[in-house]
């Protein structure tokens, strides 16, 4: 490694009685100073050595400071008395060990599905293991794995949708009110309704089906809201910070409690749907619930049995199957395909 020769070739000038814990402290030494525009001092570097069991003076870490930036492309700004140092923006990534190809093909296909979901800070901190990973696949052209994500797909149900756009600057921030954990002002387009001032408390985000949402509360109420990041029309970080409900929790909010199924019940319906066999067979193999059961009729359909929150997205997915289901039960839930099958009729005017 050309890391570990530099850090070597660096110990030569050191006494040899010493040689070993040089370079380890040394190595260490790199391993905590941040990439630009963060930073850190000597100081912070001697708590990180004395949590190490190391117990240098700190003019000790200078020094090794000063020499490793004649070798590295390290940096320091003085403020004052106080050096910050950090290694510079552009400086290639030096990894120990050597990122191998697994990791990087975790990271290349990690770039492609966290744009969208993860803070622009952050991604930016991340672009040199991205570029790191870009590397190490363009250079092990030969290994089984180099074409690996030209191999694998992740698809969606249904026709793909075009992401809709969301402003650069509301984005930002919206991911950074969540980070701080700190209100949002914002001007909202709902759908179908004029523009709306908020006063926005972030809880979470969720990605669905290409449109992501701010999960929040508004104003001094209690009542969670769904905001579509790109009917934003402008956003503002106020200093106050944000209030969050004492019980909410994330995940129980989308799996338990189905919210972005849009839910119907409050309870689950014991959902009775006949099906033409050919139309349910995967049912066999990725069921519904824990607790379906699936019974062949006499006339050759399939009667499928299963507890179930009553929702729109659940109403949807029974709608694709069109004449090939048949909803028995409940009767409110049948009254509805019902209606929706009279109505139909009279959109294709069929007699």
């Amino acid at each position: 490694m050309f890391w570990l020769f530099q850090l070597q070739h660096f110990s030569n000038y050191m006494p040899r009685s010493n040689s070993n814990d040089t370079l380890y402290r040394q190595w260490l030494l790199l391993s905590k100073i941040p990439r630009f525009p963060r930073h850190i001092t000597a100081a912070e570097l001697h708590t990180h050595l004395e949590n190490e069991g190391y117990q240098f003076h700190t003019r000790t870490i200078q020094r090794d400071l000063d020499k490793l930036s004649c070798v590295f492309p390290l940096s320091c700004e003085t403020q004052g008395r106080t050096h910050y140092w950090y290694w510079e923006e552009s400086a290639r990534l030096q990894d120990l060990p050597n990122m191998d190809v697994a990791t990087a093909l975790a990271f290349a296909m990690a770039s492609s599905y966290l744009q969208s979901i993860l803070p622009e800070m952050t991604l930016s901190l991340l672009q040199p293991y991205f570029k790191r990973a870009e590397e190490v696949l363009t250079f092990n052209q030969q290994s089984s794995l180099h074409n690996w994500p030209e191999k694998v797909a992740v698809i969606g149900h249904g026709p793909e949708l075009l992401k809709p756009r969301i402003d650069s600057s509301v984005r930002q921030v919206v991911y950074e009110a969540l980070m701080k954990e700190q209100q949002i002002y914002a001007i909202y387009q709902p759908r179908n309704k004029d523009k709306t001032e908020y006063l926005i408390h972030p809880l979470g985000l969720v990605n669905r089906q290409e449109v992501i949402y701010l999960v929040c509360t508004l104003w001094n109420f209690k009542d969670i809201r769904q905001l579509a990041l790109h009917r934003f029309q402008q956003a503002e970080l106020r200093e106050e910070a944000a209030e969050r409900p004492e019980s909410f929790n994330l995940q129980d909010y989308i799996l338990k409690d189905c919210q972005f199924a849009y839910p119907l019940s409050d309870k689950p319906i014991k959902l009775q749907a006949l099906f033409q066999r050919n139309a349910v067979i995967h049912l066999y193999e990725t069921p519904l619930t824990k607790d379906q059961t699936l019974t062949t009729q006499a006339d050759g359909r399939v009667l499928l049995q299963a507890s179930i929150v009553d929702s729109q997205e659940l109403r949807r997915w029974l709608s694709s199957f069109g004449s090939q289901v048949e909803v028995v039960g409940p009767s409110e839930l049948r009254d509805f395909f019902v209606q929706e099958a009279r109505l139909a009729l009279e959109q294709y005017k069929i007699t």
